[in-house]
């Protein structure tokens, strides 16, 4: 079991698997700050929207917010709740929530966001070429 899920569909191939491994990689680098890592993850051509951003995202925009917000905030805990995978022979189209609670110089909050990602296979590795996020039910603060 994932230290970032608890919960895993029994039924995944091993492509799926190896695709879901790649995600929760990625986030790993994203909660602890290793900002060059988690940028492996994300192909040159990669392009999104998310809900911290009223414009479309890039991979140098990432790396500039990534780089901001992991210095500013601390994600205390973290659950990656797989929804579904389809592959298409080089291309995963990824749907998961990630719940977590972050901390930061303004207090803590807890957060619920609803992803679509598409990978693309890269070597051994796949890396995220689209991505769209929101946040669910928006932010409950407690």
């Amino acid at each position: 079991m994932s230290v970032l899920t608890s919960s895993m569909p029994k039924n995944w191939s091993k492509k799926q698997q190896h695709v879901w491994k790649c995600l929760e990689d990625h986030w790993d680098h994203l909660i602890h700050a290793r900002v060059d890592e988690f940028l492996k993850y994300i192909h040159d051509d990669f392009i999104g929207f998310g809900h911290e951003s009223p414009i479309n995202i890039d991979k140098p925009w990432l790396g500039k917010w990534v780089g901001f917000w992991t210095k500013s905030t601390e994600i205390v805990i973290c659950e990656l709740r797989p929804i579904d995978i389809k592959i298409h022979s080089d291309i995963a189209i990824l749907q998961y929530f990630i719940f977590t609670i972050e901390k930061n110089d303004h207090g803590g909050k807890r957060v619920i966001r609803r992803y679509t990602m598409t990978w693309k296979k890269a070597g051994d590795i796949w890396q995220v070429i689209a991505s769209h996020n929101n946040l669910m039910d928006e932010i409950i603060r407690g």
